[in-house]
């Protein structure tokens, strides 16, 4: 019997304790915003004045507002929504601040259009807006490109992955800038791609004045491995400015044009 008395009067304590925490952590009041923005890929798309005006966008106060009645769940999706945002975390600490982690799109392309308008390809295949305040340093992808911004973020909006969709040049042209990022050498090497006339891509070296007529994606690695060996094996021989032009569109060769 004392057993269960002493059971009942600790299970009412913790009930009690429970009840006082829960209060006072509803009274406590928001006394700062910090936001950390991940930074590490070098880019600058998104700066803490952004992130801020999208939380007064959301929430008219803030500072001296019950913690308690921010909701984190919504302020998390208004900023994961932003084009250049990778993901966002927001959360409350017991001493109340508001911390908001903000991790940023990595662009691996930009391209500009036929009409001059420029939008960047991140690495997972989403398109972002340029930005008036920041230029990112990536490879650049001109020429005969039909596709604009809203045209594929609407496409990219009724796709279920939220990546590219089966688009003429835009997919063509993110298989292209995905390979030569993560490839040392010619990621060092290639500067531009350029969608051609005949709806070909053509690359455009750092080093030699020729162009490198690659037509589609197809064999991609296989038409880079033998571009390789005919700079390492040719090149090197006869001099980088031999050739105006250096075809790989036909298999088990390369096609050179000399000027």
């Amino acid at each position: 019997m004392l057993h269960i008395s002493l059971w009942v009067i600790c299970s009412v304590g913790i009930l009690l304790l429970l009840g006082f925490v829960n209060k006072a952590q509803n009274e406590v009041i928001c006394s700062e915003i910090e936001v950390d923005i991940d930074r590490s890929n070098g880019n600058f798309f998104v700066g803490e004045e952004d992130i801020n005006a999208m939380v007064y966008h959301e929430i008219d106060t803030v500072i001296g507002r019950a913690i308690s009645d921010i909701k984190t769940e919504r302020l998390e999706y208004k900023i994961n929504n932003h084009p250049s945002v990778y993901n966002a975390e927001v959360y409350k600490t017991i001493n109340g601040k508001l911390v908001i982690e903000v991790k940023q799109r990595t662009p691996i392309v930009r391209i500009f259009n036929k009409e001059g308008e420029s939008f960047y390809i991140d690495s997972t295949g989403q398109i972002m807006p340029q930005s008036p305040n920041y230029t990112s340093r990536v490879l650049i992808a001109n020429g005969y490109i039909n596709d604009s911004f809203i045209d594929v973020y609407q496409e990219n909006a009724r796709n279920v992955s939220d990546t590219l969709a089966n688009r003429s040049y835009i997919d063509e042209i993110f298989t292209f800038a995905e390979f030569i990022r993560k490839d040392k050498f010619w990621n060092a090497q290639i500067e531009q791609l350029y969608v051609n006339k005949d709806l070909e891509i053509e690359l455009i070296p750092k080093v030699g004045n020729h162009r490198i007529v690659f037509g589609d994606a197809v064999s991609i690695r296989e038409k880079f491995d033998k571009l390789k060996v005919f700079y390492f094996k040719g090149l090197n021989k006869t001099g980088w400015n031999e050739y105006s032009i250096i075809n790989l569109k036909y298999a088990n060769q390369v096609v050179c044009t000399k000027r």
